[in-house]
């Protein structure tokens, strides 16, 4: 028969966000970049010790307070839509870190 462990907890979603998550601007692009990602950068740049955590990024409900508005992103799309789009190829290719 089976007990009920009353520790359990559920694993992450997929695509379940860590809003505490410290993403460290490690590098700048050169070349041609997307201005939304530039924009990524550019908040970066402001932070102390060059970062942010994704909370911070993009908002803790994902669209206010969000240093990517403080840096002049201007997009139909959610700050976490942008970040989401391009955390990826900021990491591959090393701008950024996440911890």
């Amino acid at each position: 028969m089976s007990q009920i462990d009353k520790n359990f907890t559920a694993a992450s979603q997929k695509g379940a966000v860590n809003y505490n998550a410290v993403v460290t601007l490690v590098a700048t692009p050169s070349g041609k970049f997307p201005a939304q990602a530039g924009k990524i950068i550019e908040a970066l740049l402001t932070a102390k010790d060059y970062s942010l955590t994704v909370g911070e990024l993009v908002g803790t409900d994902g669209s206010t307070d969000s240093a990517l508005l403080k840096a002049g992103l201007v997009t139909v799309q959610t700050p976490m839509d942008i970040w989401s789009h391009y955390r990826a190829r900021l990491v591959d290719e090393g701008l950024v870190t996440i911890s």
